[in-house]
Parts: structure tokens; sequence; C-alpha cells
């Protein structure tokens, strides 16, 4: 008797697993379009966070710009994953729809006699096959969102852990170099350990091991690999203008200085959704005989003012710079190479985006009409890789754009 209710319950079951593979594509449709969605709206929220990190949490411009590609990694494989498995399903959908007019198939006595005598397939088998492809594409990130989530989970501890205990960033690299390393070296070596035995139960291990087994452990690295490659292009737009983030070096590449984007430097331009990386003004064209200029606030400053006084006030004196009490007197302002003296900085914080801003007034009476540059010079400490030691420098062109005077 009780093996019969066994029996039923394991029938009960299998119809059960066979009625949701037969109708998964309704879910892996709703699923593919609603993560696309969410996919292409958060990338610009990934550029803010990491100039977030950088400007209100003092990271430094090398460990925002890694978690910057890491997250855009992420979320643009992700996108030709779900773009990729969407297709596949509009032409699913397009071969069942034939498969429903067209049920026979190819009636070889009315085609061409070019196109008699040969073998096609059935509009039943293709959809079927089809159906099998869109499943495993549909399946394979499922593999990866595991992994990822791992990894992005561990990064953040390390990142919190660095910015807390404001760490060099060479020891919290070294950290996870070192683990994956060992990770990486564990699991290739042949001795079967407690660990191994565990992690091959693991739905992750489970997945990349039916993948191999069934399509070719090769077939698997290069499509993981040529999908990564298709996600460069992505990557590289998500991190566009990027750079202008990296507090420790003046405005230098052709993109930057000799084709400026104007958003980064007018308000007028700009989205104010979005943070500003160096200085800028309220617009390009202006009838005044004073504007306000206002340059972007970097809690790295802070610890960079600190050790100049510290260990370089004699540079100080030299440049005939100002008393440093604030981090915004790291700044001298220049209009066409003159030196603009500014009185006063005020302190804003935009509604937006929460950026904390230093603003001041100049004035330009004695300008005549037509372009001007401005220029902005700032006292920085560059640190050292490996061994964490400052180096005092003048970025001449931390800051340089041009305006019109009417």
């Amino acid at each position: 008797m009780e093996e019969k209710k066994d029996y039923i319950r394991k029938q009960e079951e299998l119809s059960w697993l066979e009625n949701l593979q037969r109708n998964s594509w309704e879910p892996e449709v709703i699923i593919s379009g609603i993560t696309l969605a969410f996919l292409f709206a958060f990338p610009s929220q990934l550029f803010e966070f990491a100039a977030y990190l950088i400007q209100d949490l003092g990271t430094g411009f090398l460990p925002a710009i890694l978690i910057l590609i890491y997250s855009s990694t992420i979320i643009s494989v992700f996108k030709i994953f779900f773009v990729v498995h969407l297709i596949l399903r509009f032409v699913w959908a397009g071969l069942l729809g034939l498969s429903y007019a067209f049920p026979e198939g190819v009636i070889e006595k009315n085609l061409f006699k070019i196109g008699q005598g040969y073998q096609y397939q059935k509009p039943d088998e293709m959809v079927l096959k089809l159906e099998r492809i869109c499943s495993m594409t549909f399946a394979f990130p499922v593999s990866l969102v595991i992994t990822f989530l791992i990894v992005t989970i561990y990064l953040g501890i390390l990142i919190s852990i660095y910015i807390w205990f404001d760490l060099p960033f060479l020891f919290i690299y070294v950290i996870f170099l070192m683990t994956f390393m060992g990770f990486a070296f564990f699991m290739i070596s042949s001795r079967r350990t407690r660990f191994k035995k565990w992690y091959s139960s693991t739905i992750i291990s489970s997945i990349s091991s039916i993948y191999q087994s069934n399509l070719g452990k090769w077939f698997t690295v290069f499509y993981a690999f040529f999908i990564f490659v298709l996600a460069l292009p992505i990557i590289m737009t998500d991190i566009e203008d990027f750079g202008m983030f990296d507090n420790e070096r003046n405005i230098g590449g052709p993109s930057e200085r000799e084709w400026p984007a104007k958003y980064l430097h007018f308000e007028d331009y700009h989205n104010p959704e979005k943070r500003y990386p160096r200085a800028f003004i309220d617009q390009e064209i202006t009838n005044d005989n004073i504007i306000e200029i206002s340059i972007a606030r970097y809690e790295g400053d802070r610890k960079v003012m600190e050790g100049i006084k510290r260990n370089f006030s004699e540079k100080l004196d030299s440049l005939k710079w100002k008393t440093l009490s604030e981090t915004a007197h790291l700044h001298r302002i220049y209009v066409n190479d003159s030196l603009i003296p500014v009185s006063k900085w005020s302190k804003v914080r935009f509604p937006n985006t929460k950026q904390k801003i230093y603003q001041a007034v100049l004035d330009l009476k004695e300008l005549a009409p037509g372009p001007h540059t401005i220029r902005v010079e700032k006292l920085m400490l560059s640190y050292d890789f490996f061994s964490n030691e400052p180096t005092f420098k003048v970025l001449e062109n931390w800051s340089r754009f041009e305006f019109i005077k009417q």
C-alpha cells in the first residue's frame, strides 16, 4: 500500500515537473523582459556610486574604477545573455506559428526542381530544437548569478574594511588576489577533500558540470569568453569620462582637453542627477561681469591638506600659496593665465546628488568680450602604490575649459 502511494506521488511530481518544463517559456520571457528593463537603467547609478566613493568617502580613483568596471562587466554580461534569449524566443515564436500554419512542413513536389531532392526539417522538430536552445541559454546565467553574488559580497566586505580602517589599497588588493588564487589552486589540485565534495554538490558546480558534460567543456569555456568579449564595448561606454574623477592628475587626454565634454563644465548642459568631477560654471555664454565658479569637493583632499601642512610646508612658501585652512584652499583659479584672487569660498550641497561643492565669485569686469579660458591649479600628494610614500606635486591643469563673455 505504501509503495503504491509512493509511486503515485512520484508520478504526480514528474507530471508537475514536465508541465513546468513545457510552459517554461512564459516565466522565461517575463523574467528576461523585466530584468533587461532594470539592467539598462542601472549603469548610470553604478557610475554615480563609483563617483560617490571617490568624492564623499575618499576611496581613491583606483578602487573606484575597479568597482565600476567589475559592476559594469556583470551588468553588461547579463544584458547580452537576456537579449540573446529574447531574440531566440522571438524566433521560437515564429517557428511555433509556422508549425501551426503548416504542420506538414515542406511539400517537395511544389518546390522548384533545384530545391527538390533534399531533406528538410519539419516545423515541430525546429520548434523543439530551438526550445531546448532557449532553455539552455536562459539557464546558463544562473550559475553566474550565484558566483557574482558571492564575489560581490566578499568584495563589499573588503572595501568596507579598506574605508573604515583607512588601509593602503595594496593591502586589500593582495588579500583579494591571494584569496582567489588560493581557491583556484585548491580546486585544480587532485586531492579529494571534504570541501571539494561539498562544493561539487552545490548549485554552481552542478550547473557548470551539466553544461560541460552535455555541450563539451571547451565549448562552455569559449561560449562564456565570447559573451565577455561582446560585453567589452558596453563596458567602455559605461565608464566613459570617469577618468575625470581621477583627482590626482591633470586634464591631459585628447578626449578631455581637445574635445571637452561641455556637460562636465557648464550647468546648463548638465544632468542635475549627475555629479560634477571638477570645476564648472553656470553657463558657457555670459553677459555678466561677475560669475560664480564651483569646484567639486573630494574627501581625500583632507588627507592631502594635512600631509602638505605636515611634510611640505616649505613648498607652500616657495609657491606663495595661501595658508591651507580648508580643502578649498588647495585650488587656485586663473582666467587667461591671470591669477584671480578668491576672498571667500562658500560650501553648498546639491539637492539631487547630495554632492558637496565649493563656490566662489569671480570678478570679470576687466575682461573684453570674446572667448576666455578658466584654469584651476591644485596642490596634490600622490601616494606610491607599494610604499604609500607621498610625493608633492602641483596640478597646473587640474581643470580647464573655455567660456564666452558677450
